[in-house]
């Protein structure tokens, strides 16, 4: 089955084998909208929307978006890395450092165990699980592997 997007290129679809699919949203509309906006959710919305179309128009599986977004992510340490300069971290949280420089303010400010922990709480309240993921990946990256 061919599927057209947004763009108006035509793309040759297997259910079984989507990968096809998820590369070229990544190369013709996931990269060229982060080039021309620079704002890293805007243009995760935008591709997420674009898959939302097509399941709504082929009546595809809407199993599909997690898979485009476990695509995207393996672009993240790779080619969307060296197009933005800015580690995988930077891309997700453009304030990633000020969340790593503010743990580090809680940690050496010298508070007892339960203001740390609250503070702590109110700091992470905010993030989703994953970008919780990513916070903690990065922070243990940064211990263990200097």
């Amino acid at each position: 089955m061919n599927l057209k997007i947004s763009t108006g290129l035509e793309v040759e679809f297997d259910k079984h084998a989507p990968k096809t699919l998820f590369e070229v949203i990544i190369s013709d509309i996931l990269i060229p909208k982060y080039k021309e906006n620079k704002d890293w959710n805007l243009t995760l919305n935008i591709v997420i929307e674009e898959m939302n179309r097509l399941i709504s128009k082929y009546d595809l599986s809407p199993k599909l978006k997690l898979g485009l977004l476990n695509d995207i992510e393996d672009h993240l340490d790779k080619d969307i890395e060296e197009l933005t300069g800015v580690a995988k971290i930077e891309i997700l949280f453009i304030n990633m450092e000020d969340y790593v420089e503010d743990i580090k303010k809680l940690i050496l400010a010298g508070q007892d165990k339960q203001t740390l922990r609250t503070n702590m709480a109110k700091l992470a309240q905010p993030l989703t699980l994953f970008e919780l993921g990513e916070l903690f990946i990065f922070l243990g990256k940064r211990a263990f592997l200097k």
